[in-house]
């Protein structure tokens, strides 16, 4: 009976090494010799075993690689179990701890240093230990630039007039560019010989929708300013509702 060699362990092989007759010696001629006709059998054995006979020759080669896996088997499991014990004489067994141990290697954690970055690494203070003494803290007071108090603004006064603010050179949306994209989506869902047909159309539409909707926007601010009643002028709301049922009647409304 020899050690299992490594690489017939790898190979599924290890319980032919249990089985050998010859020297427990590593590198020996004869160990080379077994372990190269072992690959070539380890490399004809099929992947996907159709035949009966190739199922069966997968199957034991499972039973030599795992044992204990297979040790319940009617006809091949006393064997199997012979092969564990054999196996079994070269496990190393650990010896079972004692108190004295246990006792031994929690004196010995305790007397590890931990370090922690925090305090021995990046705090490079010289009272990172000991505290400075009475005279020292004095002098360091004196050395630290008092407060000073700032004022945080002057407070707003409610009555007085606020200038408007220049927001010209803030042209905020670009609402062209949003309705070529918004086109240019429309169109890209339309077959290749109608896509720019459907995209130039739907831009063209949707700033006329906009210059309408603009237009309304101007007529009740005109009407705000002016401080007119809806009730006292039924030709201005006619005007604007036949205008608002204008745009109402297009399919595909703009987001404004």
């Amino acid at each position: 009976m020899s050690m299992p060699r490594k690489a017939m362990k790898e190979m599924g092989f290890q319980t032919c090494c249990l089985l050998c007759d010859a020297a427990d010696i590593v590198g020996t001629e004869r160990c080379r010799q077994c372990i190269a006709t072992h690959a070539v059998v380890r490399d004809a054995l099929p992947d996907h075993p159709v035949s009966p006979i190739d199922q069966l020759a997968v199957e034991l080669m499972q039973m030599l690689a795992n044992p204990h896996r297979w040790d319940h088997d009617s006809v091949h499991g006393p064997t199997l179990r012979k092969y564990q014990i054999l196996a079994g004489e070269f496990a190393d067994v650990a010896p079972l701890a004692t108190s004295e141990d246990v006792a031994d290697l929690f004196e010995r954690q305790a007397q590890k240093s931990k370090t922690s970055v925090i305090r021995d690494v990046a705090n490079q203070s010289q009272w990172k230990d000991v505290a400075p003494s009475l005279a020292e803290a004095r002098e360091i007071n004196r050395e630290i630039t008092p407060a000073v108090n700032s004022s945080a603004g002057v407070r707003t006064v409610p009555s007085r007039e606020i200038e408007k603010v220049d927001v010209s050179d803030r042209p905020g949306e670009d609402r062209v560019l949003s309705d070529r994209v918004a086109a240019a989506e429309k169109g890209g869902k339309a077959s290749k010989s109608q896509r720019k047909h459907v995209e130039g159309s739907d831009f063209a539409r949707r700033q006329a929708q906009r210059k309408a909707w603009e237009g309304e926007v101007e007529e009740v601010s005109e009407l705000l300013g002016k401080g007119t009643s809806p009730s006292t002028d039924s030709d201005t709301i006619e005007g604007s509702e036949s205008k608002d049922n204008s745009v109402d009647s297009v399919d595909d409304e703009l987001d404004i």
